[in-house]
């Protein structure tokens, strides 16, 4: 039977890996009255928004919620 400290050194994963891992979200957001809806995904350390039915929807940030924040003002200047 293995130990437990086995285990865990053989799942451990850096910071960045489990940030790749869990960051795959849905949002909405709204830009002069209007509902979008985006997603937010993890890569090369930043987290990316975007809206695949608008063409140039992407933004990115440091944090999900700058991500966010930033795809709603590429929104705002794209609509």
């Amino acid at each position: 039977m293995a130990s437990i400290s086995s285990l865990a050194s053989s799942a451990s994963l850096s910071a960045s890996a489990v940030n790749q891992l869990m960051v795959d979200v849905s949002f909405s957001t709204t830009v002069a009255g209007k509902t979008y809806n985006a997603d937010v995904t993890y890569s090369g350390g930043q987290y990316v928004a975007d809206d695949s039915t608008i063409s140039g929807a992407e933004a990115s940030g440091s944090s999900l919620q700058a991500a966010e924040n930033n795809l709603g003002t590429r929104i705002d200047s794209l609509v």
